[in-house]
């Protein structure tokens, strides 16, 4: 007996009167597979469904074979099962299993969810962005239509006080699983390659123990294809490898499932974490590693990412080698890296693109963020990126409300971008291909180690595929199929006949580039120089083509998948547009901007009319006669370029706003004037006085001071001479100028002996600071440096005095310095008697 059936009365109960109730079932309890079978043989279901929602498409498969097989049926029975493109069920179907995005769609299309009474979220551990949309979703139909509906939510590992908290304090219900005891050891990180030292772990456990499976856990497709190459000659012949990762077909995947006899050594992703029950393991080598598809919030891109598991990753896979008896899990890292794990996996809605998201809530009729009911709230500015998108995309309009458009591609359940490309077609022709691109955009890449991310050569091998004309390129033939699959659902939908009989391929793949464009217009591409493989998106981010990529030198692509770093992420497939194409595509979403700069010797103005589209500069025409009425418009342009010095700017306009700057410093109440404010107002205190300008000759020989200082009001600039004069009258009568400096303040240099008679440093800017003094030798070298006077006299004079009586013994070093008068520092001959 499963240690689950004992719980099943609890569960049962807690489900009848409270409607919704979590379920923490440790691995081997038998959650999955016990009790959805008892829900449906329960008085509660009153002849209604329930449905049971798998995060993964192969575990939809496995799951509803095994509890078809457990009633002596066929699957389609009592027990079936829908994945994309693919339903088995009949009218006698009452557990129906289903990846989360069929629910979602099914909400959408019926809020009520008649004939439904029971919904099962399994694993949900996971936290896919489709799994907590599908949760809310349920919860607003819930309140809103169904309050007889039931929500069950089970996992393994799961923070139970969130979820029953989010599900109205729910009941929660924990069982213990049955398991055989694992033992776990630590290895630390690999010194050598991790495919290489995988392949010395795996040959000296088989040396060691002639039975048990082996499962290694890896981060992704690349890691397990190099460990399989290099342990394919060098483990026993009699030990079958075998892969396990998310973009095999269904039937390679279920090849690792199936126990034959053969030992084992299975390379999977995270795929074998949880969802699937691999039969026979008794070791596990965990990497410790696993990819995330994060969003790149600068970029508007999302990249992969290998990143650490967490905790209760590990302990899912540590639990793999002890389903069936007991056994042993080999961690590639330390005790002490395992203490700083977190403790269960971020959520996908906090890293992912929300694109999809936003359009379903919208579609719900939530339109605002603080509307949603989020089990976890992603970040803010990742939600408004979405909606941007959205909207460019024609599917939201300007209130954040869904379109006509949107709700059409809301109904084809497809990604919004391809959704939109889809309906926006005009032709029978653009139909077809939009199909096919739709469906290889839906699927990963159907060529293995492609050298090119031209997507026509992908088209071409789909379209020889229809025409029955062999394949000779290294391609995924189980993802062609599903291409295939997907393009004839497409076609369905669109109600035309995927038949490709008398169209040529120029015909079928003529439109490629502008399509695409529909599809992502915020990744128009464009060359950044002749021969480079750098591009410059419409999104301002830039990417770039490997160097044997054969679209290298093409001025203009549509990039559909790349990197999402910051800049230089790789592009991996994308398609090339004629210019023509762009012009013709964008017509209505260029903008139109003349711009002038001075030629190379800054004596005549160039004139350019820019037509741009976001970040990209579509095209340049050049103006080659600028008429007198324009001319006055064109000096804003050039001083933004070439700064206010280019105009007649006098040392008196100099130190004038080097005043404003140091006041407005030092007083909150005088405006703020700089250099890069007076280049932005220009068009009021400049351009209005010198219409009558029509050449640079011209503009360099107008007197600019008395139109600069209109920024000041007169009150401002009495009040500027006043705080900030312009010189300092010396005790001995001299004007003297003050530098005005920011980090050092009002600076006079002075000779010492004409500051007799100032006891105490002069205050500026209403009493605030004091003037720094750098006071002179006789040969007017500084000698000392003080913003106190009164404590120089007192004290530091009395040094520099000793000091520099040696060195200019004729000139006045009095013994008491206040008595003295200011005046010339050289002594006064005495007169000779009579």
């Amino acid at each position: 007996m499963l240690p689950i059936e004992e719980y099943l009365p609890e569960i049962i109960k807690n489900i009848n009167e409270y409607n919704n109730l979590v379920l923490q079932a440790e691995p081997g309890a038998g959650k999955s597979t016990v009790v959805p079978l008892k829900l449906i043989t329960s008085n509660m279901m009153l002849g209604k469904k329930v449905i049971m929602l798998e995060p993964r498409r192969v575990a939809v498969k496995a799951i509803a074979h095994y509890l078809a097989s457990q009633l002596n049926e066929n699957v389609g029975e009592t027990v079936g099962y829908q994945i994309r493109n693919e339903r088995i069920i009949s009218k006698n179907t009452l557990l129906e299993i289903v990846t989360e995005g069929v629910l979602t769609r099914r909400i959408q299309n019926d809020p009520e969810l008649n004939n439904i009474g029971l919904i099962i979220f399994d694993e949900f551990h996971e936290r896919s962005i489709h799994a907590d949309l599908a949760l809310n979703l349920a919860l607003e139909v819930q309140e809103a239509y169904r309050d007889d509906l039931k929500l069950l939510v089970m996992s393994a590992t799961i923070d139970t006080e969130l979820l029953s908290n989010y599900l109205g304090n729910s009941k929660v219900v924990k069982c213990p699983g049955r398991a055989f005891p694992v033992e776990i050891g630590y290895a630390g990180k690999p010194s050598s390659h991790l495919s290489e030292h995988i392949k010395y772990l795996l040959g000296r456990i088989i040396k060691e123990n002639t039975s048990g499976d082996i499962l290694v856990f890896l981060s992704g497709q690349a890691e397990i294809k190099r460990c399989i190459n290099a342990v394919q000659n060098y483990l026993p012949a009699s030990v079958k490898i075998l892969p396990l990762y998310g973009s095999l077909s269904l039937s390679e995947q279920e090849l690792a499932l199936k126990k034959d006899g053969a030992r084992r050594v299975i390379f999977s992703t995270n795929l074998a974490e949880t969802s699937l029950t691999i039969d026979g393991i008794s070791f596990v080598i965990d990497s410790g590693l696993e990819k995330v598809m994060k969003f790149d919030v600068k970029s508007g891109l999302s990249r992969l990412d290998t990143t650490r598991i967490s905790k209760a990753s590990a302990a899912q896979r540590a639990g793999r080698a002890g389903r069936t008896q007991g056994g042993y899990c080999l961690r590639l890292w330390s005790e002490l890296e395992q203490k700083e794990l977190d403790e269960y996996q971020i959520e996908e809605i906090n890293v992912a693109d929300l694109t999809n998201l936003v359009l379903e809530l919208v579609g719900w009729g939530i339109t605002n963020y603080d509307d949603v009911n989020w089990l976890t709230a992603p970040p803010l500015h990742h939600f408004e990126i979405a909606c941007k998108l959205n909207y460019t995309l024609g599917l939201l309009d300007s209130s954040n409300k869904i379109t006509s458009l949107g709700q059409k591609v809301l109904a084809l359940g497809v990604d919004a971008r391809l959704g939109s490309m889809l309906l926006s077609c005009k032709t029978e022709k653009e139909k077809l291909t939009a199909c096919f691109l739709a469906a290889l955009l839906s699927e990963r890449d159907i060529l293995s180690n492609a050298d090119s991310s031209d997507i026509t050569d992908r088209l071409l091998i789909v379209y020889d595929s229809f025409i029955g004309k062999a394949i000779s390129r290294n391609v995924h033939n189980a993802g062609l199929r599903q291409v295939t699959k997907l393009a004839r659902s497409f076609a369905n939908t669109l109600n035309i006949n995927l038949d490709l009989k008398g169209i040529t391929f120029f015909e079928f793949q003529s439109s490629v580039g502008t399509l695409l464009l529909k599809a992502y217009p915020d990744r128009l591409a464009k060359i950044r120089s002749k021969n480079s493989t750098d591009y410059l998106l419409a999104n301002g981010r830039g990417v770039s083509l490997r160097e044997a990529d054969t679209l290298v030198n093409t001025n203009w692509l549509v990039v559909c998948d790349c990197d999402g770093k910051n800049s230089g992420g790789k592009i991996y497939i994308s398609a090339p547009i004629a210019f023509s194409d762009v012009i013709d595509s964008l017509e209505d979403k260029l903008n139109t901007k003349v711009c002038y700069k001075l030629d190379s010797k800054k004596e005549n103005i160039i004139g350019r009319r820019i037509y741009s589209y976001m970040s990209l500069i579509v095209q340049e025409d050049r103006l080659n006669v600028i008429s007198d009425s324009d001319f006055n418009s064109c000096i804003n342009d050039i001083l933004l370029a070439e700064g206010l010095k280019f105009l007649r700017w006098s040392k008196k306009s100099e130190n004038w706003l080097i005043r404003c700057r140091w006041l407005s410093s030092t007083l909150d109440s005088f405006p703020i004037i700089s250099e890069e404010r007076l280049l932005k107002s220009v068009d009021t205190w400049l351009l209005p006085y010198i219409e009558s300008v029509k050449s640079i000759k011209a503009l360099k020989n107008i007197e600019i001071y008395s139109l600069l200082i209109t920024n000041l009001t007169w009150e401002q600039q009495q009040l500027l001479d006043e705080c900030a004069p312009i010189t300092y009258l010396a005790p001995s009568g001299k004007e003297v100028e003050i530098r005005y400096d920011e980090n050092q303040g009002p600076t006079v240099s002075v000779v010492l002996q004409e500051m007799f008679g100032q006891i105490e440093s002069p205050l500026l800017a209403m009493g605030k600071v004091p003037i720094r003094f750098e006071l002179l030798s006789p040969a007017k070298r500084p000698i000392q440096t003080t913003s106190d006077l009164g404590q120089f006299w007192l004290s530091s004079y009395f040094d520099v005095a000793k000091d520099m009586r040696g060195r200019y013994p004729k000139h006045r070093w009095p013994e008491k310095p206040l008595e003295e008068k200011p005046g010339q520092s050289i002594k006064r001959k005495k007169s000779k008697p009579p």
